[in-house]
């Protein structure tokens, strides 16, 4: 015979193969036969991830066994193969049946695996006919249904099971499937003897003597043959004979009577009927002809239900009962399945039960009746006696459909089990209730068996369960209602519960609302965690959720947990939507809490709201010693101000719960941690905080230092303060970690540091403000980066930091929006520390601030993005006006609840930065809400003041020092086309306005942050025309840019492309032959082109020098563009954008030749208009408020003097890089006396040479070898400091009320002003400052950088001295119409030759000031002394022909026609010439006033004496005299002066000798001829002179003696 199957698998196709390969020939087609029976079932499931080798050794493996299996008994081997032992191999244990085929063999073998909890994973069964040879072995397979005799049908089956590894588990497996296979053949086997056995008690039921009616005898005949009818699968049998005895009755078993499973148990042991239940003996005693119950024991065959039990009683004719033949067995599926009503036995019970019901046929009723009993287990109905089953009925019927619980219970008559039945409302119905019911009737019967449950659905309103609780004797009373009242409370839903507390909170009328609300609101997995009550404060949280406050919570020690315990609780409640988890985790461990579990739960409530509540359990390390009130109250505070943003979200909230202190006392640490990182502390935020939380004393009692000393409300007590001090420090010494100790002294310098703080200041309705700023002295904090500001202000909230760092108390300079959040103060240091040395022009000292957003949106664009900047400055603003005194009516107004510890400090001025440009009227509009004094001159650059980019004022300032870099190498760039790289766009005020300042600008070059634009060969009137466009239309980028206007070769590029394809004309400037370039790579290369100019008008830093790391830079941004200075090949950087090279980037770019500035320095124009701008607002202000002016008039008239203005800055910037390149031209000579400047500034703490790059004293020796000076970078510092040392020493009342120097007051305001406010001027607030500033600005402008220190070096002079020597000097010479005349011939004479004239004009007002300091009168006012010496002056410049002898007269001629010839116009050339001239007439003014001679003798004898005695010529030997070092210099202007006084003296001594001669020539004569030998000395020294190039200084200071002695003689 040959199994055939359709269907197809490679994988068995391969089996078959193996088969066709490796068996013999005899076996081989039995051996495929058979594999062909054993897979025909196998499914395409199982065969994946098999492998052919281990089907072929399973198969083999059966095939073994089965080809000479006998089926007397059956195998069974339970066993894991291995490769070795078997030669295949399986991951599952492997279970192999050979068996006689025979029914329910398959079901009872699965049934033995689910018992022992065996899962099986693959079970291949499959009964085969076929024919044995006498010795058992296999002939041949044949078709299924032969006829043939000698057939057989056996069974096989292979299954793999869950891996069984013991022996133990492999032998009880083993065990249990031989004694099912057994039990299955016992029932099998006696089968047909059981029905035989049946169909005898049917026949013969006549005879067994049953006393009950016809009817009931038949109906019980008719239900035996019912069963005998295929509807009951009989498993064993045994007779029972029943006898009496001694009033009892014995059941003893007729064993030999025992068919099927009965056989395994065959036992003489007798039953007593006297050890059953009474309702078992009744029952067993009773007429009734029939005993049906269920047995203690479930199948092991076909079913796993307990077995069911029919007793047929036998009686005698006494009607005693005598035996019983017992069926034990399983009904079969009609039993269950056919209408009750066409089961004997049952059909006439239904028909009692309906009887007794009293409903009539027919009815609704009735049928409703009839519907209940179909439905009803039928075991039950077969078991139950008619009337208990009608009460049941009845009891369930009148429950119709109302959704009650009810439970009906019977006991079984046996005293076996308990039979409960259980309605509840389906919806009430779940798992969970089942469970409870089969737990308590569990509990309320004292069983220790599983209650069986069988649970059925229908249309009906209810759930039926059935559940059967097995016990040893159930005759025991149970209150049934009890058990169903408990149930009924098992069965109350716990939204059930949650109405009743409701109504029991709020009563019946508004409880009703919230109970619709809320009922069926919450989840499954809520109700399941939580009570009820607990749910009840949950609403109340639940219901103070609305659109304006979106979030509650309740935090809580659960009442499980005892005090000592670290377990809390939070419940967030949230409208609408989910708090995500990974927000609310880090804030929790913020707190100091562990979260160990959370749930999140939706309440989706009636009226369509929807809410969440998150349930979090956690951990605390302090738990077992946290107050809970004070714990609740305290974090539900703080934490709803983290969600709100209102508190930061870090490390510092553990203290909190750790210290017990609110979120608001908790910010104090935090903001000075914030500060202490910002002024460079390398311990991290996080280590701050651990380190606060590991001492929490330590941290309340530094919260309680800062309470004792600016809490307003507290009367201050420096004793108090001192105590805590002593304490904290006390506790410092039981801080072993150094780190830490660091720390806390740490927030003690700060705490000691700070001056004000508006902590304690609430807003206009008393609430905490949501930031804070304290005012700090930065030089009482150790080990702060230098430069130290004199004054800082720092700003702290969650929104916004920033700082703010004045140099003084009068300071000003712009407000930067910063994006360096964690290093924003060294920016702004970086800035300030420019903005001091830039600020030497103006009236206030540097300042600086920035701050950073810290929550910029993601989203909303550039709108969303500028609206937070602008909300964060408008805090920042706040916050320093906070803590700054105020001005009204004259008097200082200090802010309200700050505690003051320092002096009056009204003057806060601030100004546009990065960022900030469009912000001044914000600031502006603040300062008005404030009522500061400042009024809108607070910050400059608003609406209503002077807009820069309008002007162009930073750029025209910055070109000044462009033109003057050109005019100095020949180049005048406003007439003469120049070319030009430039770093930036037009549409920036500095960059576009200062490409628009020259139409000869060639552009080669530019870039911005997203373009680089490259024209080769622009032509300047068109490109010039094109940027103005691009200018005039802020919204346009280089890419606007008319291409047709580019040259051959150019383009403009996106910074963002991979790489840019270089032209020929581009390789040609770039000087490359690279094919193409990164765009990095290509502005770093166009850094380095030979250009005349680069325009730095962009931010960032593109220049550095050699010695520079990039990292040292700070700009990352830039790394890959920046070049060092010795590579930049333009001649000209200017410098319109900050910090565009790093101090030694200028530096080595000079050394190298080039041409710059600082920035400082260049773009100082802004600064000096904002402060001009402040200043004129502040003296109008006080107009408007006298009511002199209008508002409107005061806005007018501003506008109407922005010209003014702007020539009054671009003086400054003229001025200011005139003033260095004169100090730059002396070169090598000034080195050492700006050394001893640089020492002297040292000395008085004023300058840090190292921070400001300014060369060691090694270095300036090298220089000084090299015959190289300081660069124009270094003594652009060097001008500055000088200024700022200026500043502050000219601020004395000797100079600011001094009314010649008061005059500067009002020539700093424009014309205009001067004319109509004079008087007012001299009540401006800031009248010593600007006086002093700009004696500063014009003395340092004119004398150069060092003249004050070197006057005072060279005499001793006082301060005010020597800037009363300048004025009378300046004043003598009339230096300023010469000045302005010499400053007239830009780009007329050679820039070096304008250079030296102004030096030369320096020199000569240096000289005569220490003359006037040594000798002048000083109690004469400035403006006497001048007019003193001003008629001798004026004398001698009238008659300079005819005092002078004709040679030196020629001598001067000759000077100043050199001069003429190179276009200085004559009358200039002869000023300059006779400087050295002009000089005498102080000493001649000084003979005149005590000289009745007439002035024309006087001069001419003093000149024709100097002649005659060559002492002018010794003057020149003198002043030419080199010198080595400071002392050398101080010989030679001393030896100079005295020269000066001998000449004046014998002058004197001659003109006294002879009152009555007016001849100058007879007087010097007379006096020559009769001093014969004296002078024959004096002449034979000055031959000594002569004959020599060098002179030591002793030759000096004899031959000065030589000339004393003269002098002496001409007084006799």
């Amino acid at each position: 015979m040959t199994v055939t199957s359709q269907r197809q698998s490679v994988l068995l196709d391969n089996v078959f193969s193996l088969i066709d390969k490796k068996i013999d020939a005899q076996q081989k087609a039995l051996v495929e036969q058979f594999g062909q029976h054993l897979f025909k079932t196998i499914s395409n499931d199982d065969l994946e991830d098999r492998n052919d080798s281990d089907l072929y050794g399973a198969t083999l493996s059966l095939w073994h066994v089965f080809s000479s299996f006998d089926s007397s008994a059956p195998y069974i081997r339970v066993f894991n193969p291995e490769i070795a032992k078997h030669g295949w191999h399986s991951s599952h244990t492997i279970v192999e049946i050979v068996v006689r085929d025979m029914p329910f063999l398959v079901d009872s073998v699965r049934m033995c695996l689910n018992r022992l909890n065996i899962t099986s994973h693959l079970m291949l069964h499959s009964p085969v006919w076929l024919k044995r040879d006498d010795k058992n072995q296999v002939e041949s397979f044949v078709e299924h249904g032969s006829k043939d005799k000698h057939a057989l049908k056996q069974t096989v089956l292979f299954i793999e099971i869950d891996r069984q590894t013991s022996k133990k588990d492999i032998d009880l497996l083993t065990k249990e499937l031989r004694s099912v296979v057994d039990e299955v053949s016992l029932a099998v086997e006696d089968w047909q003897a059981m029905s035989t056995k049946l169909d005898t008690v049917i026949k013969t039921a006549g005879k067994l003597n049953w006393q009950v009616s016809d009817e009931r005898k038949k109906q019980a005949v008719q239900f035996l043959e019912w069963l005998a009818d295929h509807n009951f699968t009989m498993m064993g049998y045994r007779y029972y004979d029943a006898k009496a005895i001694e009033g009892d009755y014995r059941w003893i078993p007729v064993n030999d009577s025992s068919l099927g499973l009965m056989k395994k148990s065959v036992s003489d042991r007798e039953r007593l009927i006297s050890n059953l239940p009474p309702s078992a003996r009744a029952e067993a005693l009773s007429q009734k002809p029939l005993m049906l119950t269920k047995t203690n024991s479930r199948a092991r065959v076909h079913r796993p239900a307990y077995m069911d039990y029919v007793g047929v009683k036998v009686f005698n004719k006494e009607g005693a009962v005598v035996g019983e033949h017992r069926f034990l067995g399983l009904y079969s599926a009609s039993f269950y399945n056919s209408s009750a009503t066409e089961i004997p036995v049952l059909a006439s019970k239904i028909s009692e039960i309906c009887s007794l019901s009293g409903y009539e046929p027919g009815t609704h009723a009735y049928k409703a009746f009839v519907n209940i009993i179909e439905t009803y287990p039928r075991d039950e109905l077969l078991q139950t006696p008619a009337d208990e089953m009608a009460q049941i009925i009845m009891g369930i019927f009148q429950m119709q459909e109302r959704g009650i619980t009810r439970l009906f219970m019977r006991k079984d008559v046996f005293g076996r089990f308990l039979s409960c039945m259980v309605y509840v409302p389906r919806e009430r119905y779940n798992t969970q209730l089942r469970k409870d019911t089969q737990a308590l009737l569990q509990r309320s019967f004292g069983t220790e068996e599983d209650v069986e449950f069988t649970t059925f659905f229908s249309e009906s309103v209810y759930a039926r369960t059935h559940y059967i609780a097995r016990v040893k004797n159930n005759n025991v009373d149970y209150d049934v209602k009890e058990i169903e009242q408990n149930i009924i409370e098992l069965s109350k839903t716990w939204n059930d519960r949650l109405a009743s507390a409701i109504k029991a909170a709020h009563g019946e009328a508004s409880g009703k609302a919230l109970e619709r609300k809320y009922t069926n609101a919450f989840s499954r997995s809520y109700m399941e965690q939580n009570l009820p009550s607990a749910a009840l404060i949950d609403i109340e949280k639940l219901e103070l959720l609305s659109d304006d406050h979106t979030l509650d919570m309740l935090f809580y020690r659960p009442q499980e947990e005892n005090v000592s315990s670290e377990v809390v609780k939070l419940k967030l409640f949230h409208r609408a939507e989910p708090i995500h988890l990974s927000d609310v985790l880090p804030m929790l461990e913020n707190f100091g809490l562990r979260v160990i579990d959370e749930s999140p739960y939706k309440v989706h409530c009636s009226d369509t709201s929807l809410n969440w509540v998150m349930d979090f359990t956690m951990l605390h390390k302090s738990g077992s010693h946290l107050d809970m009130e004070q714990a609740q109250t305290l974090f539900q505070d703080a934490f709803a101000k983290v969600w709100a943003n209102t508190l930061e979200d870090d490390a510092f909230n553990r203290l909190i719960l750790g210290a017990g202190m609110t979120g608001r006392k908790v910010t104090i640490l935090r903001a000075y941690a914030k500060y202490m990182r910002q002024t460079g502390s390398s311990f991290s935020r996080d280590y701050i905080a651990n380190t606060l939380s590991a001492y929490p004393d330590i941290a309340k009692k530094l919260v309680a230092f800062f309470d004792t000393r600016f809490d307003p409300s507290k009367k201050r007590n420096k004793k108090k303060e001192e105590t805590l001090l002593d304490d904290i420090k006390k506790q410092l010494d039981n801080v072993s970690n150094l780190d830490d100790d660091r720390i806390i002294r740490r927030y003690l310098d700060m705490m000691l540091a700070t001056l004000r703080t508006n902590f304690y200041q609430g807003d206009a309705e008393g609430n905490e403000k949501p930031y804070v700023s304290f005012k700090m002295s930065p030089d009482m904090i150790p080990e702060m980066p230098l430069p130290l500001p004199k004054f800082e202000i720092f700003v702290y909230s969650p929104r916004v930091e920033g700082v703010h760092l004045r140099g003084g108390k009068v300071a000003r300079g712009g407000l930067r929006w910063s994006d360096r959040q964690e290093d924003f103060r060294t920016e702004i240091l970086g800035l300030v520390k420019a903005q001091q040395v830039k600020n030497t022009v103006i009236v206030p000292v540097g300042a600086k601030g920035g701050f950073v957003c810290k929550r910029l949106p993601t989203t909303g664009g550039r709108a969303a993005f500028q609206a937070e900047g602008q909300a964060c400055y408008r805090t920042f603003i706040r916050s320093l006006l906070d803590i700054t005194d105020n001005i009204v009516n004259g008097e200082i107004v200090p802010p309200k609840d700050v505690v003051r510890l320092d002096e009056d400090d009204p003057y806060l001025v601030v100004a546009a930065d990065k960022g900030t440009a469009t912000f001044s009227d914000i600031a502006n509009g603040i300062s008005e809400e404030y009522n500061f004094w400042l009024g809108d001159a607070f910050a400059s650059g608003g609406s209503v003041g002077y807009d820069h980019k309008k002007m162009g004022i930073t750029a025209r300032g910055a070109w000044e020092s462009v033109k003057r870099h050109f005019r100095e190498i020949g180049i005048d760039c406003q007439t003469t086309d120049f070319t030009a790289v430039g770093i930036g766009d037009m549409a920036g005020d500095v960059f576009g306005n200062g490409m628009l300042l020259s139409r000869h600008t060639r552009l080669i070059a530019a870039f911005n942050h997203l373009h680089i634009f490259f024209d080769p060969d622009p032509d300047a009137e068109s490109s010039y025309k094109e940027r103005q466009r691009l200018f005039e239309n802020p919204s346009l980028s280089w890419e606007d840019y008319d291409s047709a206007l580019i040259s051959k070769g150019g383009g403009i590029f996106s910074r963002a492309s991979k790489s840019i394809k270089l032209t020929a004309e581009m390789k040609k400037w770039l000087g490359t032959r690279q094919v193409s370039m990164t765009p990095n790579e290509l502005i770093h290369n166009i850094l380095k082109m030979s250009v005349d100019l680069i325009w730095n008008g962009g931010i960032g830093t593109y220049i550095k020098s050699n010695k520079e790391s990039h990292a040292e830079v700070g700009d990352r941004a830039n790394d890959d563009l920046r070049v060092n200075g010795k590579d930049v090949n333009a001649k000209i950087v200017g410098e319109g954008g900050n910090l565009g090279l790093t101090q030694l980037g200028r530096v080595e770019y000079a050394a190298t030749g080039g041409r710059v500035n600082t920035d400082f320095i260049d773009n100082v124009g802004g600064v000096d208009c904002s402060d001009n701008e402040v200043n004129i607002k502040i003296l109008l202000n006080s107009l408007v408020s006298a009511g002199d002016l209008t508002v409107k008039q005061r806005n007018k008239l501003l506008y109407d003097m922005t010209d003014d203005v702007s020539r009054i800055v671009l003086e400054d910037c003229y001025r200011q890089t005139q003033s260095i390149s004169i100090t730059e031209r002396a070169g090598v000579s000034q080195l050492k006396e700006q050394l001893r400047f640089i020492h002297g500034l040292e000395r008085e703490g004023r300058l840090n040479r190292e921070l400001e790059f300014i060369p060691t004293d090694d270095e300036i020796s090298d220089r000084v070898a090299k015959d190289r000076g300081l660069t124009r970078p270094e003594l652009s510092v060097l001008i500055a400091y000088g200024k700022m040392v200026l500043k502050d020493a000219f601020n004395i009342p000797a100079i600011t009320e001094n009314p010649y120097h008061g005059k500067l007051l009002v020539n700093a305001f424009p014309p205009v002003l001067r004319d109509k406010y004079p008087e007012q001027m001299e009540q401006h607030p800031l009248r010593g400052e600007i006086i002093a500033t700009k004696l500063t600005n014009n003395i340092v402008n004119d004398m150069g950088l060092n003249f004050v220190f070197r006057m005072q070096e060279e005499t001793g002079a006082t301060v005010d001295e020597i800037a009363d020597a300048y004025a009378v000097v300046k004043g003598i010479f009339n230096i300023d119409p010469l000045w302005r005349k010499i400053e007239a011939l830009d780009n007329v004479i050679d820039a070096d030759l304008q250079l030296k004239i102004l030096e030369s004009a320096r020199r000569i007002m240096r000289r005569t000031a220490r003359w006037y300091i040594r000798h002048g009168n000083k109690s004469l006012g400035i403006h006497s002394a001048i007019e003193a010496y001003r008629a001798t002056f004026d004398n001698l410049a009238t008659n300079m022909q005819t005092y002078l002898v004709p040679e030196e007269y020629a001598a001067l001629k000759k000077e100043s026609a050199k001069l003429v010839d190179k276009g200085v116009p004559e009358d200039i050339a002869t000023q300059i010439s006779s400087f050295s001239n002009l000089f005498s007439s102080l000493d001649l003014a000084q003979i005149d006033d005590v000289d009745s001679h007439d002035t024309s003798v006087i001069a001419k004898l003093y000149f024709q004496l100097g002649s005659k005695l060559e002492l002018h010529w010794f003057l020149a030997q003198i002043t030419n005299q080199n010198v080595s070092n400071h002392w050398q210099a101080l010989a030679r202007a001393s030896y100079r002066e005295e020269l000066d006084w001998q000449q004046r003296s014998i002058t004197l001594n001659l003109l006294q000798t002879r009152p009555d001669s007016q001849d100058a020539d007879e007087i010097l004569q007379t006096w020559m001829d009769n001093n014969q030998a004296l002078l024959k000395r004096w002449y034979h020294m000055m031959s000594e002179f002569k004959t020599s190039s060098t002179h030591e200084f002793a030759k000096f200071s004899v031959a000065l003696r030589e000339l004393m002695l003269l002098s002496a003689k001409s007084s006799h």
